[in-house]
């Protein structure tokens, strides 16, 4: 009996351990399966993904390859502002959009895996449009085209667009999983010249020149180059102007390199980055250069032809003799004699001071304007043949007409001036020293234009000088910011040199000679920018959305940019994490600007220091040189070292709201061209 149940107890055993052995056998099976199953599914989810990005650039490829059929030609509405052609839209949807979405359906390849496939115009937040294709059983429906971007461009006034692509696709083989994927890929249809894409960049086709990256400069966006030098050597200037050197470190770029041609591939290696970052080299087929010659032209066209004066250009030798042909016409625009009681004739007068008391001369034969004893008002368009001084000593000066000037006008303010449209046979002074100086219309003066404000904002907040409408000068044009701030909401045309001067007084910690700008600026010489912060002046678009406007400055000839920040620090000169910004910065106030010259551009962040929101670029050579700066100093003859995680004393942010913002007087060029954004897979 006993023995019988040892036998009994034995085959138990037996029979647990089997079933033990059997069930993990089975769950190995079983993960097995799974486990290739989820390896079938991964592959799957690999495969779709990587299909269904190739078709996004296909049709990418066909959208860019039929922009070339649209017609460009702005159409100009009888208050002089311009507005997009009647047939773009239409043209826009039916013979580039709808066709490219049709001939990638056409590929019988993607018959199984292309579930829906659309194009969402977003370029208009309260106006979104649809694009389907023709076949009706791969139209998107509405749910999947929900978007959260929000843009406000004016499709009437303005040819950029924002479009969404939308892909949904099916993997064609349920055997290997069930994956189903949403891929949304933005991209902006662009009327800009190609160097607004560009954090820096250069367009030279010589092979000594291009894009010189000296020292550890910051680079937060794309740059373009068809030649790149790189160097771990940042030059300066002594102050007696000798040349100097620095070594430091390799540059950071936090974005691609974009190029016509593979020059610059043997340079993008780990050993000329920052922190062994190396840029992806991406071609960019559709660079388009300004016509900066054939643009200055039109806008000179625009805004005299603005402000009634015949006078036009149609060649580079029109405009050489401008500046006569335009005394002329402004001058024959006098057609009375001085009646109002508050303008005074002179035999002779001293030309007020400038806001730094340089040498005076005296006028001979001219008028005086000043409120000694009380306001001026005057309501009625007022048109003075000779020189005037324009004093407001004691009171407020108010024109609520046009003024026009035979002569030179020189408008000084100690208390409120007020004035619409301005125009001058001569040159043109405005010399802030208190109270505001306001133009509400546009500034035309044959000769140079001079534009300086000393007025302490601290005092009284309204203070300081206030442009709104457009400025041509026939020569030059200088603007003079000293330890206070102007507001200029202004296009500006200069056909001589350009420039924005402050001084270094009262900057012990960051600059106070600031130009709030919201201005497209033609200069057709040299531009010159020195010991002064630009920053962007808010102003309502043409939907009614608050924005902020910044400067763009396109120079037919050098451009200079010196003495910025002169010595000055980050509030703390640690570096953040990638992309290496400057986090809540007290100190130093980024230049809201987009700079470019014909020619060439060398720029120095190792006494100055540079924080550009916006870009740079040079159609000749751009030379960058800068530090990374481990300690503070106050002369150049103190340079510190670099050292890894100190902030760039150069740094570019590309700012993109350059592209959508509408700025009629940027130039267009002659087709549309594709900037891609953002890329989503849901």
């Amino acid at each position: 009996m006993k023995k019988l149940n040892e036998q009994g107890n034995a085959l138990l055993t037996v029979l647990l351990v089997s079933i033990v052995f059997t069930t993990i056998g089975l769950a190995i099976v079983a993960s097995s399966i799974s486990g290739a199953k989820r390896v079938e599914t991964r592959e799957s989810d690999i495969t779709v993904t990587f299909e269904s990005k190739k078709v996004l650039e296909e049709i990418t490829s066909e959208i860019a390859a039929r922009l070339n059929t649209l017609n460009l030609d702005m159409v100009k509405r009888t208050d002089g502002t311009y507005r997009v052609n009647a047939s773009f839209e239409g043209n826009l949807q039916n013979r580039v959009l709808v066709p490219s979405l049709d001939h990638i359906l056409e590929n019988t390849n993607y018959d199984d895996s292309i579930k829906c496939l659309s194009i969402q115009d977003l370029s208009n937040t309260n106006d979104i449009l649809s694009i389907q294709p023709t076949s009706a059983q791969n139209q998107c429906e509405a749910a999947t085209l929900e978007n959260t971007s929000s843009y406000s461009i004016n499709r009437d006034d303005d040819y950029t667009r924002v479009l969404e692509i939308v892909l949904v696709t099916n993997n064609p083989n349920e055997n290997e999983g069930d994956v189903t994927r949403t891929l949304k890929k933005k991209i902006i249809l662009s009327p800009l010249p190609s160097f607004l894409k560009y954090a820096a960049g250069s367009a030279s086709e010589d092979d000594k020149g291009g894009l010189f990256l000296n020292g550890s400069s910051n680079i937060n966006g794309n740059a373009f180059a068809n030649y790149l030098t790189i160097s771990d050597d940042a030059k300066y200037q002594d102050r007696q102007g000798g040349a100097r050197t620095v070594h430091s470190l390799p540059p950071s770029v936090n974005g691609d390199f974009y190029s016509t041609g593979a020059h610059i591939l043997p340079l993008l290696k780990e050993s000329n980055f920052y922190q062994e970052d190396v840029p992806d080299l991406k071609h960019d087929s559709q660079f388009i250069n300004i016509e900066f010659d054939k643009t200055l032209r039109d806008r000179i066209n625009t805004i005299l032809g603005n402000n009634n004066l015949a006078a036009t250009v149609s060649t580079t030798e029109d405009i050489k003799y401008l500046p006569s042909v335009l005394k002329q016409e402004i001058s024959s625009k006098v057609t009375t004699n001085v009646t109002e009681s508050e303008i005074a004739k002179t035999e002779t007068q001293q030309v007020p001071q400038s806001v730094l008391g340089d040498s005076l001369e005296e006028l001979e034969g001219g008028f005086t304007i000043d409120s000694k004893t009380g306001p001026i008002q005057f309501n009625n368009t007022v048109q003075v043949n000779g020189d005037v001084v324009i004093n407001s000593s004691n009171y407020p000066i108010t024109f609520n007409k046009d003024l026009i000037v035979n002569g030179d006008l020189y408008v000084v303010s100690n208390k409120d001036i007020s004035l619409q449209a301005v125009k001058t046979a001569g040159n043109l002074h405005l010399i802030n020293f208190d109270g505001s100086v306001t133009v509400a219309q546009d500034m035309v003066a044959a000769g140079k234009i001079v534009i300086e404000s000393s007025a302490d904002k601290t005092v009284n907040t309204a203070n300081g000088v206030k442009l709104n409408g457009d400025i041509f000068s026939g020569t030059t044009l200088s603007i003079r910011p000293l330890n206070t701030e102007m507001d200029l909401n202004s296009n500006i045309i200069n056909l001589g040199s350009f420039t924005v001067k402050g001084d270094e007084t009262g900057e012990s910690e960051q600059e106070n000679d600031i130009v709030r700008f919201n201005s497209v600026v033609y200069s057709n010489a040299d531009s010159f920018i020195s010991n002064v912060n630009i920053i962007g002046m808010p102003y309502t678009n043409t939907l009614g959305n608050a924005t902020e406007g910044q400067l763009i400055l396109l120079s037919k000839d050098r451009l200079t940019i010196t003495r910025m920040n002169e010595f000055n620090n980050y509030a703390d000169m640690n570096e953040p994490s990638y992309p290496y910004l400057p986090i809540e910065e007290m100190n130093i106030k980024p230049l809201q600007a987009f700079f470019y010259t014909e020619r060439d551009a060398e720029l120095y962040g190792v006494g100055s220091l540079f924080y550009i929101k916006g870009g740079i670029f040079a159609r000749g050579s751009l030379e960058i040189n800068a530090i990374r700066a481990n300690r503070s100093f106050k002369a150049i003859e103190n340079v510190p070292g670099s050292t890894e995680g100190y902030m760039s004393r150069f740094i570019v942010d590309y700012d993109q709201d350059v592209l959508l913002q509408g700025i009629d007087a940027l130039p267009i060029v002659d087709r549309l061209q594709i900037i891609p954004d953002d890329f989503v897979i849901q």
